[in-house]
């Protein structure tokens, strides 16, 4: 047991150490530590439950989330394996105890008052390490086709093209094609079943601009909706520094400070929760299609309130 728990320790150290540089590949960091590929997701999933902000930018692929380092955690590389290595006994141990050390951790994780950084990190769901999740993973890094059952779905099962295992805003979901070619997100929490059928596809790289260009998971293949909208003078400058809708482009300065934007949206639910996040600070300009839904949620809510 203690060499079974030094060998993790100096694996979490290396691991850590790897993270805090950048990106790293599992099956490369399985092949230096001289591991299973399993062992080393495992490792990551008991980094993430250690509330230390992990996320996969591609299958098989871990990084801290961006803006995140150890150096300005004032944590060493060793300080935090043996933060993980707690963590994972803890969590085993359960009870009163878990809960002691969970309270122990957030203390040690929170940055002093001379740390001159913050970095607020979505919660949501943790990437669990499942017979399900694994049969997805390979399918999506063979390109092999894969049937799914989903919990409530509209099928009995659905065949489909995997394409990438992904954190949206909290969430994961399996994106995939269907045999028509329509991209459909799946929440993984809700596949009761996943089937690898050994059969090949070719992977469409215009998927990965796609995704690049999303800014929540109501994206398409295709943005057909063109919008103009209006920013005021006091909220201008975030639109400048940020892009908060797809395709988001500044179009035109005006005297007062107002600036006019226009996107591109594959339907209004890409684009209407933000929109209202920001009122009273933007106006939809056209069309006038979205003009009339923005005002109708706001007499909805002011009919609800009365």
């Amino acid at each position: 047991m203690q060499k079974e728990m030094h060998n993790k320790l100096t694996r979490l150290l290396y691991e850590l150490n790897a993270l805090d540089k950048g990106a790293i590949r599992l099956k490369d960091m399985a092949a230096e530590v001289g591991v299973a590929v399993r062992t080393i997701q495992r490792d990551m999933n008991d980094i993430q439950e250690a509330n230390f902000p992990l996320w996969n930018p591609d299958p098989g692929v871990y990084a801290f989330e961006e803006g995140f380092s150890l150096e300005r955690m004032k944590l060493s590389s060793a300080e935090a394996s043996i933060l993980v290595l707690m963590s994972d006994m803890a969590s085993s141990l359960g009870g009163n105890f878990g809960h002691s050390f969970a309270m122990l951790k957030n203390r040690l994780l929170a940055a002093p008052q001379d740390n001159p950084f913050f970095i607020k990190m979505n919660s949501g769901e943790m990437y669990k390490d499942t017979p399900i999740t694994r049969t997805l993973e390979e399918c999506v890094r063979e390109r092999e086709w894969v049937t799914i059952c989903y919990k409530g779905g509209k099928m009995a099962d659905y065949l489909m093209r995997p394409l990438k295992l992904m954190w949206v805003e909290g969430f994961w979901y399996l994106l995939a094609l269907t045999t028509d070619d329509k991209l459909l997100k799946f929440r993984l929490e809700k596949i009761t079943s996943a089937k690898a059928t050994n059969k090949p596809f070719k992977y469409d790289k215009n998927i990965d601009k796609i995704l690049r260009e999303s800014t929540n998971v109501w994206f398409e293949k295709e943005r057909p909706l063109s919008v103009q909208l209006e920013v005021s003078a006091e909220c201008a400058h975030f639109f400048k520094q940020k892009n908060y809708f797809p395709l988001q482009k500044l179009e035109k300065e005006l005297k007062d400070g107002r600036i006019i934007l226009s996107c591109k949206a594959a339907k209004e639910e890409e684009i209407l929760p933000t929109i209202l996040h920001w009122l009273p600070h933007i106006k939809v300009i056209s069309p006038t299609s979205m003009h009339k839904r923005v005002k109708d949620v706001l007499n909805d809510y002011l009919r609800s309130v009365k």
